[in-house]
């Protein structure tokens, strides 16, 4: 169980700011490529309240307390893919947008925290919001619906194939996604992004 509140808060905020980050691009690369949706359902701002939602946040913070792994996730951007040139291709670029947004601003914040000494609270934050950018990327990728991933993988397939993974999707809603959490949270060991994260900690912020 995580009792400090110093931590619990740098978590919690530190996500709050990549789902903000990670929406916006969603409904940025929606806009330029032709449909208004983001932009008339006021989505195409650094406004955390237009990209997360208080009960979110309170999932955040609980299931970070008491598993010490934060849950939760950003409010999806809405699009009409009929306002798409190419559907398919289209809305894997808006989906893939918003895992590079966060991986930019990974990339960003490792230039600082490699270069200040490895102690303080800007530095443990700074840490926090990196290495959760970092992660919310990593697993927004897999190919599991309703994850950016499997939206991005549909532009590789053909378009028969991509339109039963659409519809997939639409039936599976969120449990894949659950249960996919609960496989994690429970086996760590089978989580393929925790490689990848211990890396990034140990040369990054521990710098072993």
């Amino acid at each position: 169980m995580i009792t400090d509140p110093i931590q619990i808060g740098f978590v919690v905020v530190s996500l709050v700011l990549a789902f903000t980050v990670h929406e916006y691009a969603h409904g940025w690369m929606c806009y330029q490529l032709g449909d208004p949706t983001a932009k008339y359902e006021g989505r195409l701002t650094f406004n955390p309240l237009k990209h997360v939602e208080w009960l979110i946040v309170g999932l955040i913070t609980l299931t970070f307390v008491f598993t010490g792994v934060p849950v939760g996730w950003g409010k999806p951007v809405q699009f009409d893919s009929d306002n798409f040139r190419h559907p398919i291709r289209d809305a894997a670029l808006v989906a893939f947008a918003g895992p590079l947004a966060n991986y930019v601003l990974t990339a960003l914040l490792v230039v600082p925290l490699m270069l200040m000494p490895p102690e303080g609270l800007l530095f443990s934050f700074l840490a926090i919001l990196c290495g959760v950018n970092l992660a919310l990327a990593l697993f927004n990728c897999l190919p599991c619906p309703p994850l950016d991933g499997w939206k991005i993988l549909q532009a590789f397939v053909p378009r028969s194939t991509a339109r039963e993974m659409q519809r997939l999707e639409v039936k599976a809603g969120m449990t894949a996604l659950m249960v996919l959490i609960i496989v994690f949270l429970a086996v760590p060991a089978l989580n393929p992004l925790n490689p990848v994260y211990s890396l990034f900690w140990r040369t990054v912020v521990l710098r072993a």
